[in-house]
């Protein structure tokens, strides 16, 4: 059995303007209903290999647009467990670029900082729900893809090692892949 995640494509909204602490509220609105730019397309190789596994997606358009360019077809299951772990929007007074916006953000939702987003207890239990139906799948149908997001995905590939699966590949970044196998049929 494998099971490979993937994450989306790079989008639309993924510029690092400088901004104020509303104007990174709105660039987080932007960049989760935004869809994958044209030009960001996948390795031709990562078709190849995911073109006969079962499907999932995460709800985002991201994710949903990146599964339909990568193999050319919806997802077969939409699983709104699989979207990204909210970023909290936090109210200081200045204002910096969105990827310093965005270190800062994580690192306080690591540190149980979230204000009104979703906590990281919260969005940890709802990524490793996803798991059990995901290796059903797998067990229904050998090969399954996931196309997620950055960490969502690295907390299923935690708890999938967890349940004694091993990764045989990894790669980062925009379209990156984390191919896992479990070679005891559990």
């Amino acid at each position: 059995m494998r099971i490979t995640l993937v994450r989306h494509g790079r989008p639309v909204a993924s510029s690092n303007p400088r901004v104020t602490a509303v104007g990174f509220a709105k660039w987080v609105r932007a960049y989760n209903r935004s869809f994958v730019c044209p030009d960001s397309l996948p390795p031709q190789e990562l078709n190849e290999k995911l073109h006969n596994s079962y499907t999932f997606s995460s709800d985002l358009n991201r994710s949903l647009h990146s599964t339909e360019i990568c193999l050319g077809k919806r997802a077969d299951f939409v699983l709104g467990d699989l979207r990204e772990m909210d970023i909290p929007r936090l109210k200081l007074p200045f204002s910096m670029s969105v990827n310093n916006w965005l270190v800062i953000a994580r690192l306080c939702w690591f540190l149980g900082i979230s204000g009104k987003s979703e906590s990281y207890k919260t969005g940890r239990k709802r990524a490793i729900s996803a798991v059990d139906l995901i290796i059903t799948k797998a067990c229904e149908h050998e090969n399954v893809s996931v196309f997620g997001h950055g960490i969502s995905n690295r907390l299923i590939i935690k708890e999938l090692k967890r349940l004694g699966w091993t990764v045989e590949y990894a790669s980062k970044g925009f379209w990156g892949r984390t191919e896992l196998i479990n070679i005891t049929n559990e």
